[in-house]
């Protein structure tokens, strides 16, 4: 019975705008290409680079780098997964995601501020955490209504 009455729900309240299904399939995205990463670094023996993230400001290096992503790669999943769905906790998981990129790069950037050897980095970090919060301020517009009907 309550099978009836949700389809009846769903048809009264309409379809999410076009432009987060956008965003789920950009989040989708993101994800296949972080999990890339992770893969293709595990196949090559010597990188140039090694695989580096960060959250909560907090930097991982290696294996433990390796897990964060891992752990990232779900959540952006999960949000992609959401907001196709046109789920309310798609919506919610895609604002915390969000604060916390907001969050980690701020806390990135004023942690290492001071040192030189991570100047590029900061600097990075800055213009992703615009870009950070210029997608979270889009998120909370369009969130606003489908939230709090």
């Amino acid at each position: 019975m309550a099978d009836t009455t949700d389809i009846k729900h769903e048809s009264i309240r309409g379809r999410w705008p076009r432009d987060l299904k956008i965003f789920a399939f950009l989040a989708a995205l993101w994800a296949s290409a972080l999990t890339a990463r992770i893969v293709m670094r595990d196949l090559t023996y010597y990188s140039p680079t090694p695989i580096e993230a960060v959250v909560l400001g907090m930097k991982f290096d290696g294996y433990s780098a390796s897990l964060v992503m891992a752990v990232q790669v779900m959540a952006a999943f999960t949000v992609a997964i959401g907001l196709a769905a046109e789920r309310k906790w798609g919506l919610l998981l895609a604002l915390i995601c969000m604060l916390e990129a907001v969050v980690s790069n701020l806390i990135f950037m004023m942690t290492y501020m001071g040192d030189l050897a991570e100047a590029r980095n900061v600097r990075l970090s800055g213009l992703i955490g615009i870009g950070s919060v210029l997608i979270l301020l889009y998120l909370w517009i369009r969130a606003r209504d489908l939230l709090f009907d």
